[in-house]
């Protein structure tokens, strides 16, 4: 559906704040790990993102009662996860009498996310505009794979000490929502840089890969080697010929690095977190184990339970209860959903990754856009199986946000109209045919 956009109501000033919030995450996340300021009973990040989503609503409906057709860019993700946590929480309401403060955080979170993601697809019709947004992701990634660097030299934020390693997430509260950031940043830098002659977006977006791997996070691994793998596939066999010019600097510092890190750097301290993977019960930092206790507690739940599940603080205090340890969450998207929402829930995750293909499927294949693209989806689909993501702000917006991008581009590299404006599309035909021939 071509939706007609009015050249004066662009929502530069909103887009331009927008494309702000992953830098400002980046430094608000960090401050409130190394502080824990508190506005009275409420966390700093929690009251940040409460007035966040307050803006985000704001202008959604702001743009939607200007312009009542950009409803329809609406995603469907977005209204059934609204539409499921409307039944979990009516769920907790009708059996307990009341909603749980954990939970109210956790579910919190999960609605800052969505709210972004349908502002941005309201807001984000032109390709300059996707652009502005990606350049917001490509600055917040770069200050975060700095941070991971100065933590590194500063020594703190290593949460690996007993692997024996030198890891460093910054004053993050966690490396395993950081990873996603840097890879999908990284991703991102790539895209834009595309065109220059010059190294450095390659060497930026070699940074926030570097980073990743000094987290020492496996999931971010994982993902990074998926990306590169991709990468290398789509360079070779589905590239057109003249769009894969952009990666060539990349594989290049891919194989030299291939050559120089086994020469430099002790290859046990690099595989010192896998060393578990053959042991049955400790595999995974435990997840062998949690993950069947999760699969077991949700069979063995009754139909209701397993229809609309039992909210997220029941399954953090089942988990601390079998399990040993407060983990919080299974660590794996599809699981945490089976517990917290039911099948109902399941469902919903099932429509999000297909979402997210959709709009990874709207830009080319063959183009730049569509290997961004496809990237960033293997690296949701990996770290949400191996360590969990929809309870992370952060990761989420980069997954949504640059995916949102790609597909406004997308749309544009493949249709043969432009996107127009509400006064072009009034405009008389025999007008813009004159206009057109006066100005030859």
């Amino acid at each position: 559906m071509t939706v007609t956009v009015n050249p004066i109501l662009d929502h530069r000033r909103a887009l331009v704040a927008i494309a702000a919030i992953p830098t400002l995450d980046c430094f608000c996340n960090q401050l409130n790990n190394a502080f824990h300021p508190h506005l009275g009973p409420i966390g700093f990040l929690q009251a940040l993102r409460a007035v966040l989503m307050v803006a985000l609503v704001s202008i959604s409906i702001r743009a939607v009662r200007r312009e009542p057709l950009l409803a329809s860019r609406l995603p469907w993700s977005a209204l059934g996860a609204a539409l499921i946590l409307s039944i979990i929480l009516s769920k907790e309401l009708v059996s307990t009498g009341g909603v749980q403060i954990e939970n109210l955080e956790s579910y919190g979170q999960l609605l800052y996310w969505i709210l972004l993601w349908s502002t941005i697809s309201l807001l984000c019709v032109k390709p300059a505009q996707a652009k502005l947004l990606l350049k917001g992701l490509a600055v917040g990634s770069l200050f975060t794979a700095l941070s991971v660097m100065v933590g590194l030299a500063a020594g703190v934020g290593n949460f690996y000490t007993s692997d024996l390693v030198r890891a460093s997430a910054g004053w993050f509260d966690t490396p395993k929502m950081i990873t996603a950031i840097l890879v999908v940043g990284g991703i991102v830098i790539l895209y834009l840089g595309r065109g220059v002659r010059s190294w450095l977006p390659t060497v930026l977006a070699a940074l926030c890969f570097v980073a990743c791997v000094l987290t020492y996070a496996r999931a971010g691994m994982v993902a990074l080697g998926m990306v590169c793998g991709w990468f290398i596939f789509w360079r070779l066999f589905l590239c057109d010929r003249h769009e894969g010019r952009w990666l060539n600097r990349l594989l290049v510092l891919l194989l030299l690095s291939c050559i120089v890190v086994p020469l430099a750097v002790d290859t046990h301290t690099l595989l010192a977190r896998w060393s578990d993977v053959g042991e049955s019960d400790r595999a995974g930092s435990g997840r062998a184990a949690f993950w069947k206790i999760a699969a077991d507690s949700y069979l063995a739940a009754d139909l209701p339970q397993q229809s609309l599940g039992h909210g997220y603080k029941e399954m953090s205090e089942m988990l601390f209860r079998d399990y040993g340890d407060d983990i919080k969450h299974t660590h794996n998207d599809m699981l945490d959903l089976l517990l917290v929402g039911g099948a109902a829930g399941a469902v919903w995750f099932i429509g999000l990754i297909l979402a997210f293909l959709k709009r990874a499927l709207r830009s080319p294949i063959d183009s730049a856009a569509g290997a961004a693209s496809i990237a960033i989806v293997l690296v949701y689909l990996c770290h949400s199986q191996l360590t969990g993501q929809i309870w992370g702000t952060d990761a989420m917006t980069y997954y949504t946000v640059s995916l949102t991008c790609f597909s406004c581009i997308g749309s544009s590299l493949r249709s043969p109209h432009p996107v127009r404006s509400v006064q072009q599309a009034q405009r008389p035909l025999h007008t813009t045919t004159l206009k057109s021939l006066e100005s030859l």
